[in-house]
């Protein structure tokens, strides 16, 4: 995705990662990253689907745990909340990490004394997808991202000749605006994601990055909204990003949490 190095970790993440500093005379810079998966899956016919899903999460959380794997790590299932009702995916597991040597580790692990846990998940899933995406912040979560939320994602592509640096000049001022307007992170967290390996095939069909908001609870959901339709917000959002890209519309899920660094 990038032109320049890697950088940045998602708003889900309770590692402080933002914008580089960056003085008034010089040019802005991209913070580092962090990784993030998502499966991506069907359930398979006749299963108790959200009980399977708890017995999955408990014996993973086990196997975890056995195999010394996953400790900085914080997972997710993601349950619909608002969707148009045709998104491919009915189980979403998705995951993240600190940093990119943790991620590794645990990935050789899993490869390696994996076979087990992923053959319990084939007993109720099936046709899954799973990608690797970087994360990037916009407005660092407080800890509330380790407790069950609410997440909402959007799809959005660059218009024709905007690239990342229009956007990163973009996300600074608007990072700016929402500070102004009280949104601290201790009820709102807010991040992108870009494709690694996973997306999409095919050349235009994977989007340029996916738009991420946390909130704490639907009071925050609905006081966010409140701030875009009746206070403004809005208008400040197309100034700032409406030459820049185009986003396809909200999908909002509970976050259950599974497991968190130091589970």
């Amino acid at each position: 995705m990038k032109s320049h190095a890697l950088i940045g970790a998602i708003c889900l993440a309770a590692v402080p990662l933002a914008f580089a500093d960056s003085h008034t005379n010089d040019p802005l810079e991209w913070s580092r990253g962090a990784p993030l998966e998502i499966y991506g899956c069907k359930f398979k016919e006749g299963i108790k689907r959200y009980d399977q899903s708890q017995k999955f999460a408990d014996s993973w959380n086990e196997w975890a745990d056995a195999n010394d794997a996953f400790g900085s790590h914080v997972a997710q299932l993601m349950w619909t909340e608002f969707s148009d009702g045709d998104y491919p995916s009915d189980f979403t597991w998705m995951g993240y990490w600190d940093g990119y040597s943790e991620a590794g580790k645990d990935m050789d692990i899993r490869a390696k004394n994996g076979t087990e846990m992923y053959a319990a998940a084939n007993k109720f899933i099936e046709q899954c997808s799973h990608s690797d995406w970087g994360a990037w912040v916009l407005l660092q979560a407080g800890d509330f991202t380790n407790q069950n939320h609410l997440t909402e994602f959007s799809d959005c592509n660059y218009k024709d000749g905007k690239n990342d640096d229009d956007l990163l000049e973009a996300n600074v001022a608007y990072a700016e605006v929402l500070a102004e307007r009280g949104f601290t992170g201790e009820s709102l967290g807010m991040a992108q994601l870009w494709p690694r390996a996973g997306a999409p095939a095919g050349m235009g069909n994977a989007p340029s990055f996916k738009w991420v908001v946390g909130h704490v609870d639907f009071a925050a959901y609905s006081n966010f909204t409140n701030e875009l339709w009746n206070e403004g917000l809005i208008l400040e959002f197309n100034r700032l990003f409406g030459d820049i890209v185009q986003c396809d519309s909200n999908r909002v899920y509970h976050s259950q949490v599974i497991r968190t660094p130091g589970d």
